[in-house]
């Protein structure tokens, strides 16, 4: 291994251990991504419900409301809290409903 090998080896091992050693923002890689996504559409309204289902295989709903379930967990600043506010706000609950009149158990209906 010449002198330039090397350093190109230790540049990489280097970047690998800062890395796996970085302080996360999130407690875990979902919650992570989430608001991540969440953010990086925040300024232009918020993502479609084509890129939700895209990336997460959710529905607009499904992804606020889990988007608002990570949020308390995570280590995420006033600042941006109150933006992610702006843009995905919380759905209202009304007798296990939501604002959207969905309901919050996955019961199966029942035909006769």
């Amino acid at each position: 291994m010449n002198s330039r090998e090397y350093r190109q080896w230790r540049h990489r091992r280097r970047a690998a251990w800062i890395e796996a050693n970085r302080k996360r923002t999130h407690p875990d890689t979902e919650a992570e991504l989430l608001i991540e996504f969440a953010s990086n559409w925040a300024p232009f309204g918020g993502a479609t419900e084509e890129e939700i289902l895209v990336h997460f295989g959710m529905t607009m709903l499904r992804f606020i409301e889990r988007l608002w379930q990570v949020i308390p967990e995570s280590n995420c600043a006033q600042a941006e809290i109150r933006i992610l506010a702006s843009v995905y706000p919380q759905p209202r609950r009304v007798d296990g409903r939501t604002s959207l009149g969905v309901t919050g158990s996955s019961s199966a209906v029942s035909r006769k």
